[in-house]
């Protein structure tokens, strides 16, 4: 029998009982929408698809997810709130934790139990991240069925090049400094 493996045409099998931020990204390079999951990116997703706000748009390409360790879940969404802070999405216009200066942002996230240490830059970098890339089918629909993949093979190295899509490259082009 078959399985389904994708949900709206990302495969989400290697993030099976995982807690992240995830952030969905564009073919432009925009961030639009940044959220929060622990363990069920299918139904997450499925979520952002069919709510009236449509979250996940046709035009969301990749979908970025940073995991978060077992003893950091009481913060998750203070990190969620710290990457809409970064990143300004267009989509999280309604949701906002943070405001103002880094030392404004630092101090508030401090006070909500998630401590940063050097530049929110290098605090966001420290996270393990995958990329999970949109796929359709022959029939230019979203694809549904698929191998189970690992975690591992969706790690993404940095090329150095303009069209790189490591997690580095997509904070540092949107390094304030």
């Amino acid at each position: 029998m078959k399985k389904y493996t994708y949900s709206k045409g990302f495969n989400v099998t290697s993030l099976e009982g995982v807690t992240g931020v995830y952030m969905f990204r564009e073919e432009c390079g925009d961030i639009v929408y940044v959220g929060s999951c622990r363990g069920d990116f299918k139904n997450r997703l499925n979520s952002h698809y069919y709510h009236p706000s449509q979250k996940l748009t046709d035009d969301v390409r990749y979908m970025y997810v940073l995991i978060v360790e077992p003893h950091m879940d009481s913060v998750l969404h203070v990190l969620e709130h710290l990457l809409i802070w970064y990143f300004n999405p267009s989509k999280n216009d309604a949701l906002w934790f943070f405001g103002g200066s880094e030392e404004d942002v630092k101090r508030i996230a401090k006070e909500n139990n998630l401590h940063i240490r050097g530049s929110i830059e290098e605090f966001l970098l420290s996270f393990e991240c995958v990329l999970i890339e949109r796929e359709w089918d022959d029939n230019f629909e979203y694809k549904r069925y698929g191998e189970q993949e690992q975690i591992d093979s969706k790690k993404v190295r940095c090329t150095g090049t303009l069209d790189c899509l490591c997690l580095r490259c997509l904070v540092k082009a949107n390094s304030t400094g």
